[in-house]
């Protein structure tokens, strides 16, 4: 378990795949930012298993408020099979969680654990060219912008320009003081 100020990260248990199947396939709980394709029960169920067997390729973390209220999810998987990094993937799953801090903290969490806990030497966040919200998160992180992937995401009907962050290990060690 991985402690913020108001929350932890936790390995999901299998007992809450249901509720979290309906979190994400909330359609007003994913905002504008994230595709609307519904995710299938036991397609989500396989994955959660596969993930829970070996972390590899993906970790998943949810975002446990101290209520034990689900938040939301953090999460990290392998990109590109040569490349010594991971992309953090992150959502909550309510909008009045918006803006208060939660995500910067839980992407720093993440960031800590991957660092201290893994040879990686790059960890990298994308998101939708319009998505400030994203974008904080990573500027408050340290990530820093390296170009757009014009028109390599699709969202609701459309192709979309993807933002790209990237923080390497050692600009995270000077932002620690290490």
């Amino acid at each position: 378990m991985l402690r913020g100020s108001c929350f932890y990260l936790r390995h999901p248990k299998k007992e809450e795949i249901p509720q979290l199947i309906h979190l994400l396939n909330d359609l007003d709980a994913r905002g504008p930012w994230l595709p609307t394709e519904l995710m299938l029960p036991g397609q989500l169920e396989k994955r959660f298993e596969e993930q829970h067997s070996s972390k590899e390729n993906m970790e998943y973390f949810l975002i446990i408020g101290d209520d034990e209220q689900i938040l939301g999810r953090v999460f990290h998987f392998k990109t590109v099979p040569y490349f010594q990094s991971r992309e953090i993937g992150y959502s909550l799953f309510s909008t009045a969680f918006h803006g208060k801090g939660i995500m910067s903290e839980a992407v720093a969490l993440l960031t800590r654990y991957l660092f201290e806990t893994t040879l990686l030497n790059r960890l990298e966040i994308h998101m939708e060219a319009g998505n400030t919200g994203s974008e904080k998160v990573a500027i408050n992180n340290g990530f820093q912008f390296e170009g757009i992937a014009r028109g390599a995401g699709y969202n609701r009907g459309r192709f979309v320009d993807v933002r790209m962050y990237a923080l390497l290990r050692s600009e995270w060690e000077a932002l620690q003081g290490v």
